[in-house]
């Protein structure tokens, strides 16, 4: 009995040793508690799909995004392919018209060459023919231009997602895959070309807060959206481009303004004179509807006192800041020189008929331009001969040649020989003018600098320059050299 006792256990213990596994024994006691371990990231919302393009109109964005997704819904893109209406099988308009549409098509294509697609391949063009319920119903929830359109497919991975971002309208720009000949357009504007169209030369000059908000995209975005108010832009400066301008997240629909311009706020002119800060009278530009978008940046920028400033002691920028055109446009904004009256100039045929501003001349909706408004912001010949039937090149060189003549006159009654001698060194002469000089030449200064020679508003153009004349004729007579 003693030796199949331990015979018995010796065959146990060989079971043991080669890997057979008896009953589990009771659990041991617990042991002493750890620390609490870091937050895990935020895991996806339940309509997370195992697809990198999660369509829906935003539905997996909202679970961070609500505000952003509800804003989007009511923009146009949204109903963008609603509104291809009975061409919502053109293969070349689906490209812009849905989400994930990762294949290159050209105009008349009719089949999908998979050699010129791109992963990921469950975006819309993944399913054009796909007549399986899942294949129907992913087409219907990639239609139209969603979040994903711009930011960049969402999944699989919920948490390795990084959105697309850009304030650009150069290469990184988020819109140029549909948008293209709005920005090659674009490409030729003053927008574009600032400094070069260099952007890294652009933040060396304009990269500072009382600069930046009108000539980078980032500055303005800044100061006209207060959802970005706070928001940390990492130094980075772009050219006043689409963005800018374009609140992308926003349609009229949900409050926002026509074409999702992201301002039309008034504009008061509180540093013109007479008129000072707060008071009354103080000249607003208003109810130009797109135009308004122009004007927050295109405007004298001067205040009061710093005109006064000017006009007493000079200054080493001497006049109205840049591009005046909203000032010029309203009839104020320049220093009106004391004694004359210049109250029937402000009023023009301009200012009066034209109901968005700016807008109006340059940035006319043309068919020869694919049926868009056109984006180079130069004003069309075509759009004056409305007005001016018979009006030419030649005609409107004759005209604006009449104001070069009249800033020449000045100049020559200053002790110049004409007006690009006297602008050529304005900085550094005005310093040692008579008071009476720098009254005189301020507005001849203004008219200049708005670039128009009387487009915006002949009659305060020409009172801007003839007073100057009288001025310098009969009450400042500069001694002769």
């Amino acid at each position: 009995m003693k030796l199949r006792h331990g015979l018995g256990i010796f065959a146990i213990l060989s079971l043991a040793l080669v890997g057979c596994t008896g009953d589990q024994g009771p659990a041991g006691p617990p042991g002493p508690e750890g620390p609490e371990g870091p937050e895990g990231p935020a895991g996806p919302g339940a309509s997370f799909s195992e697809f990198a393009y999660q369509g829906n109109f935003g539905e997996a964005c909202g679970h961070c995004h609500a505000g952003a997704v509800g804003n989007v819904l009511t923009t146009n893109h949204t109903n963008a392919f609603l509104d291809l209406g009975e061409s919502q099988d053109d293969l070349y308009c689906l490209q812009c018209h849905t989400t994930g549409f990762n294949c290159t098509v050209e105009f008349g294509d009719t089949e999908i060459d998979p050699a010129n697609c791109e992963e990921p391949d469950d975006g819309y063009s993944g399913y054009i023919g796909d007549t399986t319920e899942e294949g129907i119903a992913r087409a219907m929830s990639l239609e139209g231009v969603q979040c994903e359109s711009c930011h960049g497919a969402m999944g699989p991975d919920f948490n390795a997602h990084i959105p697309e971002v850009s304030f650009s309208t150069w290469d990184n720009s988020l819109c140029a895959g549909c948008h293209d000949a709005q920005i090659t357009e674009w490409e030729t504007s003053g927008h574009a070309l600032a400094v070069g169209g260099d952007a890294e030369a652009l933040g060396d000059e304009f990269g500072r807060s009382s600069c930046d908000y009108c000539h980078t995209s980032e500055g303005f975005i800044r100061t006209q959206d207060p959802a970005y108010a706070n928001y940390d832009f990492e130094g980075e400066y772009s050219h006043v481009g689409c963005p800018t301008c374009h609140d992308p997240h926003l349609g009229e629909a949900g409050g926002g303004n026509e074409a999702q311009l992201r301002t039309l706020a008034a504009v008061e002119l509180s540093y013109t004179f007479p008129w000072e800060p707060g008071d009354a009278e103080a000249a607003t530009i208003e109810g130009y509807g797109p135009g308004q978008t122009c004007v927050q940046c295109h405007k004298a920028r001067r205040n009061t006192d710093n005109v006064q400033g000017q006009i007493a002691n000079g200054y080493g920028h001497f006049g109205p800041h840049g591009s005046p055109q909203g000032d010029m446009f309203i009839g104020a904004g320049s220093y009106e020189l004391p004694g004359y009256d210049y109250s029937d100039a402000r009023e023009s045929t301009h200012n009066q008929n034209f109901s968005d501003g700016c807008v109006n001349c340059h940035m006319g909706f043309t068919e020869d331009a694919g049926g868009h408004v056109v984006h180079n912001f130069m004003p069309d010949l075509e759009t004056c001969q409305g007005c001016h039937p018979g009006l030419d090149e030649a005609g409107l060189e004759g005209i604006q040649q009449t104001y070069r003549d009249k800033l020449d006159e000045i100049a020559v009654l200053m002790g110049y020989a004409d007006w690009d001698t006297l602008e050529l060194t304005l900085d550094e002469d005005n310093l040692i003018w008579e008071v009476c000089q720098r009254e005189a030449v301020y507005g001849a200064v203004f008219v200049f600098n708005s670039g128009d020679f009387g487009a915006h508003n002949p009659g305060y153009a020409n009172a801007l320059l003839d007073n100057a004349i009288d001025y310098l004729t009969n009450t400042c007579v500069v001694p002769a050299p």
